[in-house]
């Protein structure tokens, strides 16, 4: 690994967390394939990824609503967080990954490492799929491999992002920034 690669991987705070994970090795052959069609075809947002980019522009008018009228920003909250309830329950509902496959992860935004029962080589492409909690956002991309050991009966595989969007990374950052903040707050409690 050049030492560029791995300040790069260092720009970014690393958390721990828990997210449903998925993953599977595929060919370069697929990868130019998926290439391309990620080029030419816009893949829709999920549900909790427009709820969330929603929320991130009703917090700033819901401040304005706060100091101007707080029962009025009481209510909203309530109906806001009715709506969150619901898309979670729908989210939950239809995504088998959710259900399966929730795991402690070491998470940035430019790379994620976690555990797998099978050894994977350095160098191999990965698509993942993880969904973040508690905002359900769903991210799916391809990486590669940077490292794996034997930890027990398990490999923990650390993965670079290799075509993460701007808008997905935005998102990982954002979810990090706010696990952090939560974090701290839970400490000094």
């Amino acid at each position: 690994m050049s030492q560029d690669a791995g300040q790069e991987r260092r720009r970014f705070f690393r958390i721990d967390d828990e997210v449903a994970i998925s993953y599977r090795v595929i060919s370069n052959d697929e990868m130019t394939k998926a290439d391309g069609l990620k080029r030419n075809e816009v893949e829709p947002a999920s549900l909790a990824n427009e709820l969330e980019k929603m929320n991130e522009v009703s917090r700033i008018h819901f401040r304005h609503v706060e100091k101007e009228s707080p029962e009025v920003a009481r209510y909203f909250s309530f109906i806001e967080a009715k709506i969150n309830l619901l898309a979670h329950h729908i989210i939950m509902g239809t995504d088998e990954l959710f259900v399966k496959t929730i795991q402690p992860v070491n998470i940035s935004a430019s790379g994620v490492s976690f555990a797998v029962s099978n050894a994977l080589n350095i160098g191999d492409i990965v698509e993942i799929k993880f969904i973040l909690t508690p905002s359900l956002a769903s991210i799916k991309t391809f990486s590669k491999v940077v490292s794996c050991e034997q930890d027990s009966d398990q490999f923990k595989v650390a993965v670079e992002y290799s075509q993460l969007g701007d808008e997905n990374r935005d998102l990982l950052i954002r979810h990090i920034v706010k696990k952090q903040m939560n974090d701290i707050r839970e400490q000094s409690d």
